[in-house]
């Protein structure tokens, strides 16, 4: 039990140790990008700061996979360097044994990470579009353009709007395309403004124009009610499409309760990975447990080390890349959520259970002196 507690506190320690100044890395470098930006709304620092809070759990999110593998890798390099790792092996410890006792630690980080994926980082991603969208209305204001065109697809009708304000609440340059069931334009309405209020858009300065047979171009005033599914978070998740999306959003969207801004298979991956991301944490300890057999005297080892980091590389790779084909449709989503996660969790067991029975001794050379005693003989 004690066992247990010491390594997996040190593995926590070490792995938000690790992740945190991944994050931090990646802040610096955002803010490069974006700090002349964020002036120039006049905040100061306090808005610099604001983003720097707003960014950070989409950071840590991305960072934490990484975090645990050096955390991991760390913490284990640590033991061998002590000789606590021979202690624990001469009192019949095996690596997998010395896994388990580090597994209540990676269920922590799963957790955390958990929390981030599904609670923290939507609710920050939908506060700093927010952002985004004052800057760019600020900026389309005073440049006297259009910023570039929303685009929705709203059951059969397509959507777009230029400018968005009130949180949401707000929409400007409205255009509404009414499709039949054969996805052709039956007709367009136009809306300087369209706000959302006890529930319901209003419509102001609209338009409607019939593109029908019988009254083709036919235009009529459309001010009034807009009967629509759509939200104002809606409207702010349009504004972030590649931003995360909660489980609960995303079974809504599947649902019809909620307006979909891509294809159904990038909400069908989301709820898959709200289950696998996580799990990829304990993959990364899995595989960063070949560095156990680093031995500070004998400099060859140190590739057991490289092999963990590599591995887990390999792996963050493998997963964002199965990841992408899932949401863009081109393969399954359970496929692409939990194949790398699954094989390589597959292969880390495999290195753990090589390790404990023995990796088989590598082939030599027989000395030229020895082979030519054999010969006489």
């Amino acid at each position: 039990m004690r066992l247990t507690r010491y390594l997996s506190v040190s593995l926590v320690r070490m792995a938000l140790t690790a992740t945190f100044i991944l994050a931090f890395i990646a802040q610096i470098l955002d803010l490069v990008d974006n700090a002349g930006d964020i002036l120039d709304q006049g905040d100061g620092l306090y808005g610099i700061l604001r983003y720097v809070v707003l960014r950070m759990p989409t950071l840590l999110t991305r960072s934490l996979p990484l975090g645990a593998l050096v955390g991991a890798t760390l913490v284990l390099l640590l033991l061998a360097r002590n000789s606590e790792i021979v202690a624990m092996r001469s009192a019949g410890r095996s690596t997998a044994q010395l896994f388990l006792s580090m597994l209540p630690g990676a269920l922590v980080l799963v957790l955390f990470q958990s929390t981030l994926i599904d609670v923290v980082a939507p609710h920050t991603e939908a506060r700093l579009a927010i952002l985004l969208t004052q800057r760019i209305d600020r900026q389309a204001d005073e440049a006297s353009k259009n910023p570039k065109a929303t685009w929705l697809r709203i059951g059969d009708a397509v959507v777009s709007f230029d400018r968005v304000s009130e949180r949401g609440r707000r929409l400007r340059s409205v255009r509404i395309y009414d499709r039949d069931q054969n996805k052709v334009v039956t007709a367009r309405t136009t809306a300087a403004e369209a706000r959302y209020r006890n529930g319901r858009w209003t419509l102001k300065d609209a338009e409607r124009v019939l593109w029908t047979r019988e009254n083709f171009n036919e235009r009529t005033p459309a001010d009034g009610v807009w009967e629509t599914s759509l939200t104002p978070d809606d409207v702010l998740s349009s504004l972030t499409p590649e931003s995360r999306v909660s489980l609960a959003a995303a079974r809504a969207v599947l649902a019809g309760e909620m307006t979909p801004n891509a294809p159904l298979p990038f909400y069908q991956t989301l709820i898959e990975r709200v289950y696998a991301g996580p799990l990829g944490v304990i993959v990364m300890v899995l595989l960063a447990m070949p560095a156990a057999l680093v031995n500070w005297r004998d400099a060859r080892t140190g590739r057991r080390g490289v092999l963990a980091m590599t591995a887990g590389l390999i792996f963050l790779l493998s997963d964002g890349l199965l990841t992408t084909l899932a949401l863009t449709g081109v393969v399954s989503p359970a496929i692409g959520a939990w194949s790398a996660l699954v094989v390589f969790a597959i292969y880390g067991a495999y290195r753990i259970f090589r390790i404990d029975g023995g990796w088989p001794p590598r082939a030599t050379r027989a000395q030229p002196a020895k082979r030519l005693a054999e010969a006489k003989n």
